[in-house]
């Protein structure tokens, strides 16, 4: 159980990361107004991927809107919470996951190991930002 989202965001990043899969990250990153908590530049199966995070011990309901705004930037969306969040996210929010395709859930183990609770598909096309390409290039 974490106390702190800083906590689930450390202790997940030092799992998700532990091999160096993200060519380029940024926490913080300001891909939209109030920024998203993580943005990562992956390369999956000789492609590369843009994916955000954003990291919430609590209402999931906000951070399913703050993922959906991450849409238009990203090739997947995630949102990371606490593993015991899991069976909520599935019963009550699954049909909106369904619905919005490119959101993913991943739920955290309080020593950091991860899950994927539901796994979102691919979006093709995103828009390139300023500070996407910036991160690319830095």
């Amino acid at each position: 159980m974490f106390l702190y989202e800083k906590d689930l965001k450390y202790k997940f990043w030092e799992f998700y990361n532990n091999k160096n899969r993200a060519k380029k990250y940024q926490f913080e990153c300001p891909i939209r107004y109030g920024n998203a908590d993580l943005v990562t530049i992956e390369q999956y199966q000789g492609n590369y991927q843009i994916n955000a995070f954003e990291f919430k011990l609590e209402d999931i309901k906000k951070v399913l809107l703050q993922a959906e705004s991450n849409l238009t930037f990203v090739n997947k969306s995630w949102i990371v919470v606490p593993i015991e969040k899991k069976n909520i996210i599935l019963e009550r929010y699954k049909n909106y996951l369904d619905e919005k395709k490119y959101i993913g859930v991943i739920g955290v183990h309080s020593e950091g190991r991860y899950e994927i609770v539901y796994q979102p598909k691919f979006k093709q096309d995103v828009l390139m930002s300023q500070t996407i390409l910036s991160l690319c290039f830095v």
